[in-house]
């Protein structure tokens, strides 16, 4: 099953994008942004399963609370950015 991180500026906004997501009942958790994905160093991002992603980004805009980006990650390890 592929995954979806949606990047964040900080820690504490990623614990609030995780709080949103839970409060919408969407599974979720906040991780270290992976190397491969952060050209700024370390931080944060909120993995979400691929059926989640269309509602996690619509719990989000609604919450004023948009990621930085969004990659895909498949389970051969693929990755790619995502428009959104």
């Amino acid at each position: 099953m592929d995954s979806y991180y949606l990047t964040c500026r900080s820690l504490t906004y990623a614990q609030r994008v995780s709080r949103a997501l839970t409060a919408a009942r969407l599974r979720n958790i906040v991780v270290r942004t992976p190397q491969e994905l952060s050209r700024e160093g370390c931080g944060y991002a909120v993995r979400v399963p691929d059926t989640a992603l269309s509602d996690a980004l619509n719990t989000l805009a609604a919450r004023s609370l948009p990621p930085r980006k969004v990659y895909r990650v498949t389970n051969t390890g693929f990755t790619e950015e995502v428009p959104f």
